[in-house]
């Protein structure tokens, strides 16, 4: 078992250039690179943000933890609301003018088993694509100019991580076949808790079921300890990542608050405790066989 207190941690801003400004982070837990199960799981401190209609060949979770979040002109994350973002699927684009949002992401290889490029190697191709154009609004802008159909002059665009990513691998960015037909909003208030029995396995604990996605079976649950209460989160063949939204208690034993993070490697449980009371959110991400 492994804690982050991210309270702790600063901000740092994005180095990457293919979103343009107004994105800082703070790194929770990072999968193993280029393997099918690798994973981020990051704090995002935004304020302006733009990113344009785009899709991914990985999967992802955002959360709105603090402030709302635009994810297309007509769709608004809510504060306290979830979204998941299917593999292939496209959304966008996100345009944030105002104040400041807090977003927990988690982005990890789908049920393809393209995986998950992460932070480190995307910064490798950007700078390889320095050489070759620019970002602006999202996209990459090659030198130079290309004909269109009516004879005149336009430059060659293509969305920015799809650039990065083709970089990178050295060739085309084949998409996933679409599993879903949109983005999935959550929306946690709508569903009611359940009671965790069973003896052995909690007592004043409380959980919600907020889905499970793909034949990979990735899971997003809440779970709730009332003010002296525990329950054992079993292991499982999967990584387990929890954030602690409310309150402040103990996981295995140890210290616990609000913005804690905690990872439970494939086949490790854990019994959280609370003495006040607490509410995490857990991802399940099972490995891939």
């Amino acid at each position: 078992m492994e804690i982050i207190h991210s309270t702790n941690h600063p901000s740092i801003p994005l180095t990457l250039s293919h979103r343009g400004p107004g994105l800082s982070f703070k790194h929770l837990f990072k999968g193993t690179p280029h393997t099918p199960e690798n994973y981020l799981f990051t704090l995002a401190h935004q304020t302006t943000f733009y990113s344009p209609l785009h899709r991914h060949n990985f999967d992802q979770f955002r959360f709105a933890y603090r402030g709302a979040v635009s994810l297309a002109p007509d769709i608004l994350l809510r504060e306290g609301e979830l979204s998941y973002h299917p593999e292939g699927v496209a959304y966008g684009p996100q345009h944030d003018t105002e104040g400041e949002r807090d977003v927990l992401v988690l982005q990890f290889g789908g049920a393809s088993g393209q995986g998950y490029l992460g932070f480190e190697e995307l910064e490798e191709a950007q700078e390889r694509l320095k050489k070759k154009g620019g970002f602006v609004d999202g996209k990459f802008v090659e030198n130079g100019d290309a004909e269109n159909e009516e004879g005149g002059k336009k430059k060659k665009k293509k969305d920015g991580y799809e650039a990065l990513w083709e970089e990178m691998a050295g060739r085309r960015l084949e998409y996933p076949a679409p599993r879903y037909g949109a983005a999935v909003v959550v929306k946690p208030e709508g569903f009611r808790w359940k009671k965790v029995g069973g003896q052995g396995e909690g007592e004043g604990a409380w959980r919600k079921l907020l889905g499970v996605f793909t034949e990979r079976e990735t899971v997003a649950d809440l779970w709730r300890v009332d003010a002296g209460g525990r329950v054992e989160v079993r292991g499982c063949d999967a990584v387990q990542l929890f954030f602690v939204l409310r309150g402040q208690g103990e996981a295995g034993g140890e210290r616990v608050e609000m913005e804690s993070a905690v990872r439970l490697v494939p086949g490790t449980g854990v019994v959280l405790t609370s003495a006040v009371g607490m509410e995490v959110i857990r991802f399940v991400l099972p490995m891939m066989g």
